[in-house]
């Protein structure tokens, strides 16, 4: 399911662009299918559980990385989706952020791919990111979601208030606060006033769906 969702994002990017097909060539889900492997390959074990590397490194063949061309940082962007989903599908935990590379190797043949991942620590700030691709940084102020012009996060739909939401650090985590709003803000299809999130939980607003990521 998670691969299916990448690829089905990708096909979308193209068709709105050049509608390029990819038929006969490297599939953006083969690259998606051959990272996931390698992360349930090289995963480890520690005392609070299962590890999953956070830096992914590909490579390609000049050819197909032509292919690519003009959309490498969708690519990059749905592959470190990847890596975050198959995480939370398996229980997975992260030692620093996810990051994916893709470099070109003229020792690769067309339609190969090398894949190498590593563990790299480190801390960032957490993340809010939406289904529809944006990604926030939740800072040391509170996040507001609304339709106001001025908030964080920007919601252009009739059915949220101007300062629908707001996200805020806590000593714990993330946790999030409904603001009054006419409609209500729903946290795994339950309507909340105020509660903590976890990376599992599906936060909605009007029709976007959000997600908290935690490094």
């Amino acid at each position: 399911m998670v691969l299916k969702k990448v690829e089905n994002g990708l096909e979308r990017i193209f068709e709105r662009t050049l509608s390029r097909p990819f038929k006969n060539a490297l599939q953006p889900i083969e690259i998606g299918t051959r990272i996931v492997r390698e992360i349930d390959l090289t995963r480890r074990l520690s005392s609070q559980g299962p590890l999953s590397p956070n830096v992914v490194r590909v490579w390609l063949s000049p050819v197909d990385a032509q292919r690519f061309d003009g959309f490498q940082k969708a690519l990059v962007a749905e592959l470190e989706e990847t890596v975050r989903q198959h995480a939370l599908n398996e229980g997975y935990s992260f030692v620093g952020p996810v990051d994916v590379e893709v470099f070109i190797d003229d020792d690769v043949k067309t339609g190969n791919i090398a894949v190498e991942t590593d563990y790299v620590g480190g801390t960032s700030d957490p993340r809010l990111i939406a289904s529809d691709g944006r990604t926030f940084t939740v800072g040391e102020t509170p996040l507001i979601i609304g339709r106001s012009p001025q908030a964080g996060v920007v919601i252009n739909d009739s059915n949220v208030s101007r300062q629908h939401a707001e996200i805020w650090r806590t000593a714990e985590g993330v946790a999030i606060r409904d603001l009054r709003s006419t409609n209500g803000t729903f946290v795994n299809g339950h309507r909340i006033d105020a509660v903590s999130l976890s990376p599992r939980d599906d936060i909605s607003v009007g029709t976007l769906h959000f997600r908290i990521e935690l490094a």
